[in-house]
């Protein structure tokens, strides 16, 4: 994946990796960045939780770092709409 391609998937200083398109686009990311997806949390803000390290790679495979609001923000859209492409 290059980088900037990844347009939907954003990361907080906490770990937490999220996405405002599809679950398909975040799981296909985490596995881009070496994640498995047993370490997905299906929880109330469907997420994954992420090292130091991940939020690097992340980042520089494209991952928009944002503060906590604006990420559980983002990831409602992808709740409310988790087969399609939502850009906002």
């Amino acid at each position: 994946m290059q980088k900037g391609e990844a347009k939907l998937i954003y990361v907080d200083q906490k770990g937490h990796m999220v996405s405002s398109g599809s679950l398909d686009e975040l799981h296909a990311f985490a596995r881009k960045i070496g994640l498995k997806r047993e370490w997905f949390q299906d929880k109330r803000i469907p997420h994954y939780d992420l090292t130091t390290r991940a939020i690097q790679r992340a980042i520089a495979a494209g991952a928009m770092p944002v503060d906590s609001r604006t990420l559980v923000r983002k990831a409602k859209i992808c709740k409310t709409n988790p087969g399609t492409d939502v850009y906002v």
